[in-house]
Parts: C-alpha cells; structure tokens; sequence
C-alpha cells in the first residue's frame, strides 16, 4: 500500500462531434448548400447585371453625347448660316437705298456688309461635315461671289438685273442648305432621344431584373436561414426556461444551420452533464452538512464516532466503514476499532490481529502525519495490486475482505489522532472527488466532535468538582455562622449586664469601651444574618415568590428604616405622590422586597455626601414597577458595574475611601428580586452619581 495524494474520479469529458461535413453509412444527414455559397452565387449575378446595367449606361452617354454634338454643330452651321443671309441682305438692302437717294453713307454700308461676307463663309464652311452640305455651300459661295462682281459693276440696269437674278438664285441656294441643315438637326436630335431612350430602357430592365434577383435570392435564404435559425433560438430558450429534453435538429436546413445545432445539442449535453455533476456535488455538500450537524450534536464520543460511520456507510454504499484511534499520547500504533458499521447481512469486524490499516505501511506514523499534514487522503481503487507485496498487505486484506480502499485521517491542526477507513469488498471502484470530499468532510466534522465531546467530559467535571466546592462552601458558611451566632448572642448579653450595672458602675471611660464592642458586635450580627439570608436565598427554589406587597407600605417601610439609622451620608425622599402610590401591588413577599430595596437604598445613602438627597421614585409600566433610586454620590468606576454585584465585592474606589461595608448588599438584593422574576440594574458615572432600578412583576389581581 503506497502513498498516493487526493483521489478524484471526475467523469470524463464527452467529446465534441464533429462539423458535419463528412459523415460515414448511417451518419448524419449530409450538408445542404451553404448559405453563404448561395449569396455568393446570388452576388456574382447582380454584380454581372450591375456591370451590364454599366456598360448600358455608358454606350448610352456615348451616342447620346456624339448626337448632342452633332446637333450642336448642325445648330451652329444653321446660325452662321443665317448670319451669312443676313448680311448678303442688309449689303442688298443697303445698295437699294443708295441707288434711290445715291446717300454715300448707304453706299459705304453696303461695301462693309460685303467686306463681312468672306469671313462668314469661312465660318460657315469651317462647321459644314457631310458631301452634301458641303456641294450646297459651294453652290452658295459660287452664286455669292457672282452677287458681289455684279454689285461693284456699276449701276447699270443690265448689272442691276443680272445681280437681282443672282440674289434670288443665292437666296435660293442659302434657303436649300438651311433646310438640309434643319432636317440633319432634326434627325439628330431624333437620333440622341433613341439612344436615351434605349439607354434608359436598358438599364430599367437591368435593374428589375437585378431586383428580382435579390428578392428571390432574399426569399430563398429567408426560408433557408431564418426559420432553422428561430427554430435553434426557440431551442435556446427552451433550456433557459430549464427544458433539458429540448434539441435541435441537425438534419435540416444550410450546412452552417447543421452545424450550429449539433455545437447547441453537445453544448445541451455538457451542460445537463455538469449540471448533474453539480446537482450532485451540492447534494453531497448539504449531505456533509447534515452528517456534520449529527456529529457534532453528540456529547458523547462514541456516540458521534457511531453516526459517522453510519450515515457515510450507508450515502456511500460501501460495504464496511470503521474507525481506530492512535493510542494514548499519538505516539503508538492504532488502538482497537472504537464504532465499526457494516453493509448487511455483513457483520461488524471484532478486533483482529491483521486489522491494523498501517501495518502494511513502513514507517506508519509518519505516514499518517504527514498524509494529514498534507491535507490528503489515501485511495486504493483495486487492492488486488497489494496481493503478496507483504504478509502483512495479505493479512489485512484476508481480515477485512477489502478490494477497494479509501482512508483518512482524522486530527486536529497538525497531529492526526486516528484513522477513518472505508472498504468496499463488492469489486474494485474509483472513489469520486465527491465521495472524497465527503468522507473528508465527515473525518473533520469527526474530529471536531471529538475535541468537543473531551471538552464536554472535562466540563462536566470541573462542574461537579465546582458543585462539591460550592456545596462545601455553603455548609462552611452556614455553620460557621451559626456556630459564630451563639457565642455573639452571650458577648450581647454579657455587654447588657455590664451597661446596666449588674456587676457594678460601670466608669465613664469603660462605658465608651464597652459601646464601641456593641457597635462592632452588632456589625458581626448583620453580617451573620446577610451570610445566613444569602445562604437561604441560595437554597431556595429556582421559582418566583406567591403572594403581593403593596408598593406604598414597601417604600414607606424602607424610608423609615433609612431614616432611623445614624445619619452618615445622604438623606432619602420619595418624589413620587402618595396618590400615585395607592393600589399598586406587586408580586412577592413583603420581607424579603423589603430587604432588598433597603440594601439598595442603604448602599445609595452610604455612598452619597453627607446632606446630599437621594431621590426615589415608582414608575408604573405595562409588564413590570420600576423602583428608581438616584444618588449624586461617588459613582462606581466604568467597567466595575458587573462586579459590584458579586460576593464580598466592592467598588475600587469605595475601598480606596474606606467606606465600611461588607459587600453583601447588592448580592442579597439581586438574588432576592430574582426571586421574585424581577431584575436589579444598575447605572452609574464615578464622580456623577449611581441610578439603581428595581423592576418587579405585577401582582395579578384577583378575581372578585
């Protein structure tokens, strides 16, 4: 049996499926067409259309631009055109003139129209572009410069005729081109509205077909995509709501669908297996807690030993679980089994001379410490691999028919003090790290339990011891004080003889002598009967007094027992009306109450200056009746106040300033309205005063 460190058997971890993309006879379903190559495809076609509408487009900008061209320039030759009529024209009109008034000023007109006519026809000629254009400004050019030598011939009627006639031909000629150039302008202006016509028409379509395209690709991806896609979201929330059973289908839809519902259903599957690992690790947890409790619920060792190895026994389902204690001192071998538990119809083990776990191990204690120093735990999942190693492996297996084993120490901070084993003897098993930390946690729990139950035994103990002392105390103090009661009484009688005379006068000075031995003999008859009363109290039964006293009678009783005494410090007076006073009652016997408040009282007036006032004052409330008494004295020292109501105790400062007392006061007028279900508080400020409060129960009224 080797060392081994914490044993943890979790579950291994299921593996991933695959993507889907290859599957074998009988597998999954195979892919269906991505998504993503349908977009692709669906792309490249509206990228084609998207260029074809392009080119359109642009073929269409051509015609459309040489057209506008053309039919600027046909617009241009028609003007120059014009412009050159105009002129031919104005220079006619001109020479008309002239020759009807013969002005040299119409005559000078004409010759700068004329001039004007060669630039014109250069402008002209400059924008014609086709044959026929071109044959028509030639014919026009021929008939002007013949127009122009017929005009600079003189004023002739034969020239006059000839140039008319030529004017009417040049007319002519002009009207011919400027039809010719009307009809090109107009056909290509015919031309440029096809070809924008046909452009525009080209790329509508184009684009409708785009359109449809994407609408039907959309469509199709939609159909493909979006409903497995909400089919897995339903999924998903299925498991949120806590529906384990819920799954997606792997079968349907693109190969990315597919493959995001298998990564859904194995991440549904780890997730139930953690879950049930965790279900069971808090189950196991609250199990420790449970077992904990139950150990450490026992007072008596065996007892919480006993229900350890019970309740882990049977949550385990092992066969045998047993506990051994190191012997006296932790320094020996293992002492007998102190509780065993058995699976039936098995038998607990008797002690055995082979039942030694550590016997098999060399250097046993050191193992044993050093395995709970460590925080560890031993496991052997298959004891087979023990057979033969020693006799004394062989042994202990043969008495304890163990063929798995799990053990651990049992101790607190760094010494172990025993060893918890458990054996399973159905066949070979791997403890869990669960199973691990519960029978850790019930060996730490076990411990603890332990450590108790000893605290328990030595508690109980000293407590009797402390009842013996206390018992012994109260008989010394009883006969003490009655023993010490006689002899006061016959030193009390014997002053009484002397202060009356009976042996003879009494001389002034042995008359004082003899007063200062009563005084003190009546101190030690006050303390007798206080160490006498407390002695009753203490014996009495832990029950409240019967009976009622009236509030009024108690406080009247008090003051007058206050005021009859020597006056050695504050003066008492009641601040609460006698009206206020009448028909309380509280629960409880007059003497006793009595007593009480006087110690009280008593103490409140001792310790205050001479000539100061002590009030007190009755307070009436629901469930009780407050006696208030409140001083201006010396106060008691903070952190005194508990102290002062024990026996014999008194405040430091009080000592300090010898103020005489015994220190029995409080103690006998706490325990007294105790006993009587009431309370004594105290409050006080050294140097500011001390308030007292009295609270006792109501007396029930009785029926009438």
């Amino acid at each position: 049996m080797g060392r081994s460190g914490e044993a943890a058997g979790a579950a291994p971890r299921r593996r991933r499926a695959g993507d889907g993309t290859r599957h074998g006879a009988g597998g999954r379903a195979p892919a269906g067409t991505s998504v993503g190559v349908r977009l692709t495809r669906a792309l490249g076609v509206v990228l084609a259309l998207l260029l074809l509408v392009g080119a359109v487009g642009a073929a269409g900008l051509v015609v459309t631009g040489r057209s506008s061209d053309r039919e600027t320039r046909l617009q241009q030759l028609e003007a120059a055109n014009a412009a050159l009529r105009t002129d031919v024209a104005d220079a006619d009109t001109a020479l008309r003139a002239h020759r009807a008034t013969g002005s040299p000023e119409l005559l000078e007109d004409h010759r700068e129209a004329v001039a004007a006519l060669p630039a014109h026809r250069e402008s002209t000629l400059a924008l014609v572009s086709d044959p026929l254009q071109r044959s028509l400004l030639a014919e026009q050019t021929r008939l002007l410069e013949r127009w122009t030598a017929l005009t600079a011939a003189g004023p002739g009627a034969g020239a006059s005729a000839d140039a008319t006639a030529a004017l009417d031909e040049l007319r002519d000629a002009n009207t011919r081109l400027d039809a010719l150039v009307r009809r090109q302008r107009h056909d290509a202006a015919a031309e440029q509205d096809r070809a924008r016509s046909a452009a525009l028409t080209g790329t509508a379509l184009t684009l409708l077909v785009a359109l449809a395209l994407v609408v039907r690709t959309g469509a199709r991806t939609r159909r493909a995509l979006v409903d497995p896609l909400q089919r897995l979201v339903d999924v998903l929330d299925a498991h949120g709501r806590g529906d384990r059973r819920a799954a997606a289908d792997p079968a349907h839809g693109p190969s990315e669908v597919r493959t995001v519902a298998r990564a859904v259903n194995d991440l549904a599957e780890e997730n139930r297996r953690l879950l049930q690992a965790a279900e069971r690790a808090a189950a196991l947890q609250r199990l420790a807690g449970d077992i904990g409790r139950e150990v450490r619920d026992q007072l008596v060792a065996e007892d919480a030993v006993q229900v350890a190895v019970e309740r882990l026994g049977a949550q385990l389902g092992v066969d045998r679980v047993w506990v051994r204690m190191l012997q006296e001192g932790g320094s020996g071998p293992l002492g007998a089994i102190t509780r065993g538990w058995a699976r039936s119809p098995l038998l607990p083990l008797a002690d055995h001379p082979g039942l030694d776990e550590l016997s098999v191990v060399d250097d046993a204690r050191s193992w044993l410490h050093e395995l709970h120093t460590g925080g560890g735990v031993h496991a052997v999942p298959d004891t087979r691999a023990l057979t033969g190693r020693s006799a004394a492996a062989d042994a202990f297996l043969r008495a304890s028919d163990a063929r798995a084993l799990l053990l651990v120490p049992i101790g607190g901070g760094d010494t172990p003090h025993g060893l918890l084993t458990v054996v399973c003897c159905a066949g070979p098993r791997d403890f869990g790290a669960e199973e691990v930390e519960l029978t850790r946690s019930v060996a730490v729990d076990l411990a603890r339990a332990l450590v108790l139950a000893g605290l328990y035994r030595a508690q109980e103990r000293l407590l009797a011891e402390l009842r013996d002392v206390e018992s012994v105390k109260s008989d010394l103090l009883a006969t003490v004080s009655h023993e010490l009661r006689t002899p006061l009484t016959s030193i009390s009688g014997y002053l009484d003889l002397l202060r009356d005379g009976a042996v003879g006068e009494v001389p002034a000075d042995v008359a004082a002598v003899l007063g200062i031995v009563e005084r003190n003999t009546e101190r030690l008859r006050a303390l007798i009967e206080d160490l006498l009363l407390l002695a009753r109290v203490e014996a009495a039964p832990a029950q409240q007094e019967r009976g009622s006293t009236a509030v009024a009678d108690l406080v009247t009783g008090v003051l007058a027992a206050v005021g009859a005494g020597p006056s050695t410090g504050g003066s008492v007076r009641c601040t609460t009306p006698a009206d206020d006073l009448a028909g309380v009652r509280v629960r409880g016997d007059a003497e006793h109450l009595h007593r009480a408040l006087l110690a009280v009282v008593d103490n409140a007036v001792k310790f205050s200056p001479l000539g100061s006032l002590v009030r007190l004052r009755v307070e009436r409330h629901p469930q009780e009746v407050r006696i208030v008494v409140q001083d201006n004295g010396m106060g008691i020292p903070a952190g005194e106040v508990p102290v002062v109501f024990g026996r014999f105790a008194r405040g430091s400062n009080a000592t300090v300033l010898a103020v005489p007392g015994t220190g029995l006061g409080l103690t006998i007028a706490r325990d007294l309205v105790r006993l009587h279900g009431g309370r004594v508080d105290l409050d006080s400020v050294e140097g500011r005063g001390t308030t007292a409060v009295v609270a006792l129960p109501p007396a029930v009224r009785e029926p009438s």
